[in-house]
């Protein structure tokens, strides 16, 4: 049976090994359309990013969210940060602690452009990249971390193994990569760590970014034109 046992919209489940699964939300908000998602988990519901208007929603879904983790701290990932971890008293789990320069909100402020305002928050725990024999234990959930910086210094991808998923914010996109015209952007770095970090993946190995739909490991590696093999 595949590891995705079903998908209808913004709603799926996952085979976690055991022939135990766990629902998952997706939501899609904000002005950058950006992907929040939301895991039933074993032992409490875990939030990857908070993008604008995902309270409400969650609410909407009466469910009550145990951790929040960040792929990286983009303002259009983050911008409901902190009234989610407020509402639900819910630590937050990032790879860096909370920087205007992470959020881009410097950026906006010193070019002039528009106002990017992030109500700072607090991070809980500052998670690093797991060696290859870890796993990082998550709602009961064991789960690889991988840091995969060049489109954000902060960012990170989450593996989880028994489900074959990769929820990997913006490092990697059906067709695409993540932007890395921001200050410290590297396409050199991103493209390095794709094919070093996220490609040595199952080809079956579906992967659910921070904008548009889902992909794969091996749809990427044979179509994905910013990933070609020279």
């Amino acid at each position: 049976m595949s590891p995705i046992q079903s998908k209808v919209s913004n709603h799926f489940s996952l085979n976690v090994g055991n022939n135990n699964s766990i629902d998952c939300l997706v939501y899609t908000g904000g002005i950058c359309a950006t992907n929040g998602y939301l895991l039933k988990a074993p032992e409490g519901a875990v939030l990857f990013d908070a993008p604008e208007g995902i309270l409400e929603w969650i609410i909407k879904e009466s469910v009550d969210i145990e951790l929040l983790i960040l792929t990286h701290q983009h303002f259009d990932h983050v911008l409901a940060v902190a009234e989610v971890s407020e509402h639900f008293n819910c630590p937050i789990w990032a790879f860096a602690e909370y920087d205007t320069s992470l959020t881009l909100e410097s950026l906006f402020q010193d070019a002039g452009g528009p106002s990017i305002n992030v109500k700072p928050y607090q991070i809980d725990r500052v998670i690093a990249e797991t060696k290859e024999d870890e796993r990082l234990n998550v709602s009961g959930m064991p789960i690889h971390v991988s840091h995969v910086p060049g489109h954000s210094p902060d960012s990170i991808c989450f593996y989880l193994e028994r489900a074959k998923v990769l929820f990997g914010g913006d490092v990697l996109f059906q067709m695409s990569v993540g932007r890395t015209d921001f200050p410290n952007g590297d396409m050199d770095l991103l493209v390095d760590g794709i094919r070093k970090k996220i490609f040595p993946l199952e080809d079956d190995v579906t992967v659910f970014p921070g904008h548009g739909p889902e992909t794969t490991i091996g749809f990427e590696k044979s179509n994905n034109p910013f990933l070609a093999s020279s």
